[in-house]
């Protein structure tokens, strides 16, 4: 079976810390969770979403399945969501969502950490729970941060991608030059360099140059960005122009502006891939097979099972805010095959490259590595 946000259970998560539990930060949420709220009542859990639209393929897709999920597992569950066209609407939707009596608040994204911040402290009973980010919400202990070391899964998608270039060039771009963003594309160009110190290979990588320090808060490599996760032509065209370089394989960690890669891709026809970010969108069938034909591979993230275990904690009652960490060892992100183009030995490698980042053997910063 794929792995990735297809996952959309939390049995991924749950597997690796024992029988049926999955922990963020000081909460541990019971996996087999059903309907134990009761039918009778009704609970309100609320996604605000980023700019990309609820039908981005990527993190707003994926914490929006993360409700439709927990409200699978408990009836009682009502989802409904609110999209952002633009920043100026994140504090009036939280808002929405607050007359309306939401239990809980999915915010969905970095940018929306002052929003999500002002509103916690204006109201300390409110729950809230924030994709990508950990807000300065002093005055309110009800606010779960979810977080995920992507540069792990980034690094295995790099590996994955140097090793099966064949023009030994591939290329990555961001959306929003943030450090959600810039972390992924910092451990796709360490997996890269990783490859070529282990192989004496010159794998080249346009778009991105690594900082000498790449944190959750503090990432500010230098690269492209198209500035939005939206723009789809921009995305098309930066990718189009990573092809016409020599990349083959085209990194866009850029939500909904992907899809403009996607297309690149199949413009510039065979032998041309994109992998994919976020949510593991072709083992979801969320893209189609035609895209998917040019879809390699994806680095994901743990969003969907981290929403709904915080979604089904706050109907139970069993809500603590705080931190969940995602990372390779809970499968909080990872990296997918999508297409055959790994052979067996190249799964192994990376396997065993993913085990030895876990047990802290293997750095996952880029200034581990010579520059080739």
């Amino acid at each position: 079976m794929k792995r990735g946000e297809k996952m959309g259970t939390l049995r991924r998560l749950g597997s690796v810390l024992g029988a049926g539990a999955l922990v963020l930060g000081t909460l541990t949420v019971t996996v087999a969770a059903t309907a134990t709220a009761g039918a009778a009542s009704n609970f309100k859990a609320c996604v605000v979403t980023d700019t990309g639209g609820i039908n981005d393929k990527s993190f707003n897709a994926s914490a929006y399945q993360g409700l439709l999920n927990a409200a699978k597992a408990d009836p009682s569950i009502k989802p409904s969501y609110l999209s952002s066209t633009s920043s100026s609407d994140y504090a009036p939707n939280i808002s929405t969502f607050e007359k309306k009596g939401c239990g809980i608040i999915i915010t969905v994204g970095f940018l929306m950490d002052a929003a999500t911040a002002a509103a916690a402290n204006a109201d300390p009973s409110q729950k809230f729970a924030i994709v990508d980010d950990a807000p300065a919400a002093k005055k309110s202990h009800e606010v779960l941060a979810l977080q995920y070391n992507t540069n792990q899964g980034a690094f295995l998608g790099g590996y994955f991608a140097a090793a099966t270039s064949k023009s030994k060039i591939v290329a990555t771009y961001g959306g929003a030059d943030i450090p959600p963003v810039t972390i992924y594309m910092d451990g796709f160009v360490a997996g890269v360099r990783y490859y070529d110190k282990l192989n004496h290979a010159t794998v080249k990588v346009l778009g991105y140059t690594p900082p000498k320090v790449c944190t959750l808060t503090n990432c500010a490599g230098k690269g492209t960005f198209v500035g939005n996760f939206t723009d789809q032509t921009a995305g098309k065209t930066i990718a189009a122009g990573d092809f016409s370089n020599g990349a083959d394989i085209v990194f866009p960690v850029a939500g909904s502006v992907g899809l403009g890669s996607i297309a690149a891709a199949q413009q510039a026809g065979t032998g041309h891939f994109v992998v994919w970010v976020d949510s593991d969108s072709c083992a979801t069938k969320a893209l189609d097979a035609a895209q998917c034909k040019y879809i390699d591979g994806t680095v994901y993230k743990g969003v969907t099972p981290s929403v709904e275990a915080a979604v089904l904690s706050a109907a139970k009652g069993t809500f603590t805010g705080g931190t969940y960490l995602g990372n390779l060892k809970n499968n909080g992100t990872g990296f997918a095959y999508d297409t055959t183009n790994a052979s067996a030995a190249l799964k192994a490698k990376i396997t065993s490259i993913a085990k030895g980042i876990e047990a802290g053997t293997i750095s996952v910063n880029p200034n581990s590595y010579p520059v080739g």
